[in-house]
């Protein structure tokens, strides 16, 4: 089976009036797990005639794109900075590329997959728009993995909760967490709750919210393995 982790940073909200301009998927094929995981980031410049404003300044947009300065379609692969000695920095320009073979390549990364994202539906309406718009079909599996949901899903699993007792289910660190969002303090759960934590500077950052949404996935389905 396939997973891709993903992310997109968009110029919109809406797929109907903006586009994507940054991704990033971590591919995971579990027949092959040999391979690891891969990891892929592009930029690509787009049409920002509609662009929100807020959704730009959200993802950092004049501070990160590395083609905001070209015309529309064209592209960069950026490295992603993995533990390897000889590989590029997080970040770095790889290689100049086009809209169209960023599609292509997405194409087939996204080829039977399962999607696994933060809002799996805005990636998914982004990226199939941008696919359609070079050429590309989007044939990933209908059945995608909303991370949020598989969260909740988590937390409302555990028998203890259902008897108030948040502290025994889940320990000394996570449990605040629990309460706040079982209390109405908060509309949203944390990710620590599962002990996974981001840095600020990878927020709203495509391969950040990425390796984001893996690392929550692998926290849950080990801790439910065991």
């Amino acid at each position: 089976m396939k997973y891709v982790y993903l992310d997109t940073e968009t110029t919109t909200l809406d797929p109907r009036f903006g586009s994507l301009w940054e991704a990033a998927a971590i591919v995971r094929d579990t027949d092959c797990p040999d391979l690891g995981d891969r990891e892929f980031w592009w930029q690509v410049k787009p049409d920002l005639t509609y662009a929100d404003p807020k959704a730009l300044q959200i993802g950092r947009y004049y501070a990160r794109s590395q083609v905001c300065d070209r015309e529309a379609g064209a592209g960069v692969q950026l490295g992603c900075g993995t533990e390897r000695a000889d590989a590029p920095p997080a970040g770095k320009v790889m290689k100049n590329v086009t809209a169209d073979q960023i599609a292509l390549r997405l194409a087939r990364h996204l080829d039977g997959a399962t999607i696994v994202a933060n809002n799996p539906r805005h990636d998914r309406d982004f990226l199939q728009a941008f696919l359609h718009a070079h050429g590309q079909a989007f044939t990933a599996s209908h059945r995608m993995e909303d991370i949020r949901a598989t969260l909740t899903g988590y937390v409302y699993g555990r028998p203890s909760v259902y008897d108030g007792k948040v502290d025994e289910a889940f320990g000394a660190e996570a449990a605040p967490y629990v309460h706040d969002w079982l209390d109405g303090a908060t509309d949203y759960l944390a990710w620590e709750i599962v002990d996974v934590t981001q840095e600020r500077e990878t927020k709203h950052t495509a391969l950040g919210d990425a390796r984001l949404v893996r690392d929550v996935f692998d926290a849950i389905t080990q801790e439910v393995r065991r």
